[in-house]
């Protein structure tokens, strides 16, 4: 899935992956997300399995609003590469937290309230920037953020966009 707002429905699940790319109009290049395959480890919770690409050479500059498709209270944003300007909410103030050690670098956590919703956006940018490719479970992500108590361990996830 390589267009904009390009999307699959899982069947037999309450999930979809899509490929949302936020300002499309203004991006010179692709972002391309692909759906693998639902699977449930022995003993485990079942989990997507799914991959992206990104080959932009630049973004235009603006005002990000972010996804408020859902109706849950808050935004995790997982920056794995930005580039022309692109910056998350919350970067004109310090990180809020650092989690270190997570998918082989240190994540700065960056909050702050998204204007155009009231959603509360928590944003994770790594220290060193993903180039092509990424692998690893969210999970993992979600419970180093429980552990740093920006969400509680019953928080559930209701809406994931990947692009």
């Amino acid at each position: 899935m390589c267009g904009n707002d390009d999307r699959v429905i899982l069947d037999g699940t309450p999930w979809l992956v899509a490929n949302s790319l936020y300002h499309a109009d203004a991006m010179v290049g692709s972002a391309c997300t692909y759906f693998d395959r639902v699977e449930t480890p022995a003993g485990g919770n079942p989990r997507v399995v799914w991959r992206s690409t990104t080959a932009i050479q630049n973004i235009k500059s603006t005002n990000t609003k972010g996804d408020f498709t859902s109706t849950s209270a808050q935004e995790i944003m997982i920056w794995l590469e930005w580039e022309g300007g692109q910056l998350p909410i919350g970067w004109d103030s310090k990180p809020k937290s650092t989690i270190n050690n997570l998918f082989g670098t240190s994540w700065k956590v960056y909050e702050d309230v998204n204007t155009g919703n009231g959603m509360t956006v928590h944003s994770m940018l790594p220290d060193t920037q993903y180039s092509g490719s990424f692998t690893g479970d969210l999970k993992d992500a979600f419970e180093a953020l429980v552990r740093l108590g920006r969400f509680s361990s019953e928080t559930y996830v209701n809406v994931g966009n990947a692009g």
